[in-house]
């Protein structure tokens, strides 16, 4: 008998396996020879569709195998280089040689578990003897959602593009984490102004071009060969692999045509403080007065210096700014989503809708405002204490 009874549900619940092909779920009923009843009307169905998948050349795939297909034909064309990460350890936690068909929810709840385990690194503190600490912190419950998420597009191509045999797909919504709403951090001027004065010049013209374009950080370090000065524009490859084209305003134009004959390859470069022969993360030497281009981990570390000069900000923030003042300046949700290129506005009204609270608070003043009073009436309005404040 496969039938049993969960601690957690008045129904009796069905788990059976035929081929290596699992099947399970919920009988809907409280009988258990009604319930046994219905389990071996569901073991015929299940034979006969084990029987129609091999016939139509539906094989078993594995997860590693599925995961591998997947990133040579499709991730591998993506922007974002951390998912090849996220899908190493998904195969890491679910095991290389399990069959997707065998995923079903208990799986997903178990990887789930498994994730919220991990860490990411958070930041480098130096102690007073100069030794250096690494803090880690746990990972936020949007990247444990995207580990959901990127479990169920492997399957969902698998099933559709390669005749994968899936008997049943998880219910992926309810293993999904509430993700809470991240308070929208902008820079102020006045902020901006610090960082000026404390800055170098070429990162404080990289964390100014930043501000203009609304760029994501990983698409912050141009190559010339994506500067278009006779059409003012630069071109990049965004989040989802989606090419686009973004229009330079007079500073941001500025900005790069200052940076011209710095570096032949890269735009935003640096002048070497001092001379390396080995520097401590990558290896590679320095020459004190040498320009070397801007680098991914090189502009993070740098901007950990902000928290010094009191701005407690990090680099997405930069393009938070670009949100809330192009929002606030031209009110048109519509021109902050092409802007930051979100693919769907949903996204855009989560985040900076915000931008909009002057607007809504002068917008009250008008509706709501009452007429001055002069003369015995205000006198009388002041004797009463009814002042309208």
């Amino acid at each position: 008998m496969s039938i049993y009874k969960n601690p957690r549900s008045p129904f009796w619940q069905y788990d059976f396996e035929i081929e290596h092909y699992r099947f399970y779920g919920s009988t809907k009923l409280r009988d258990e020879h009604q319930a046994q009843t219905f389990e071996d009307a569901r073991r015929v169905e299940a034979r006969a569709l084990v029987d129609r998948l091999k016939a139509e050349g539906a094989a078993p795939l594995t997860l590693k195998a599925a995961c591998d297909r997947w990133w040579s034909e499709h991730g591998a064309t993506l922007s974002d280089g951390s998912i090849k990460v996220v899908l190493d350890r998904l195969v890491e936690i679910m095991g290389a040689k399990t069959y997707l068909h065998a995923i079903n929810d208990d799986a997903v709840s178990r990887m789930v578990i498994e994730r919220r385990k991990d860490t990411r690194r958070d930041c480098t503190v130096i102690e007073k003897d100069g030794r250096r600490t690494v803090l880690f912190r746990p990972i936020a419950p949007r990247t444990v959602n995207r580990t959901i998420d990127l479990l169920r597009q492997v399957m969902n191509r698998a099933v559709d593009n390669w005749s994968a045999a899936v008997v049943k797909m998880p219910k992926w919504s309810k293993h999904r984490l509430k993700q809470p709403k991240r308070h929208v951090r902008e820079i102020s001027a006045a902020e901006e102004a610090t960082l000026d004065a404390a800055e170098t010049a070429d990162y404080a013209e990289l964390r100014r071009f930043a501000i203009i374009t609304g760029l994501r950080k990983r698409n912050l370090f141009l190559t010339w060969s994506q500067v278009d000065f006779e059409l003012a524009v630069i071109r990049v490859m965004t989040k989802g692999g989606l090419p686009r084209v973004i229009p330079l305003t007079r500073e941001a134009y500025q900005i790069l045509w200052r940076r011209k004959g710095h570096h032949p390859q890269f735009v935003f470069t640096y002048v070497a403080d001092k001379t390396w022969k080995k520097m401590p993360r990558t290896g590679a030497a320095r020459v004190k007065g040498k320009r070397y281009p801007i680098t991914y981990a090189g502009f993070t570390s740098y901007c950990r210096k902000w928290k010094a000069h009191g701005v407690t900000a990090r680099i997405h923030d930069l393009r938070h700014t670009t949100g809330m003042r192009t929002l606030r300046k031209t009110r048109n949700l519509k021109v902050v989503q092409e802007l930051l290129g979100h693919t769907d506005i949903k996204t855009t009204a989560e985040f900076y809708t915000a931008a909009l609270v002057e607007d809504l608070r002068a917008a009250m003043e008008e509706t709501h405002a009452r007429p001055a009073q002069t003369g015995p009436a205000k006198r009388r309005a002041s004797k009463k204490g009814d002042d309208d404040l």
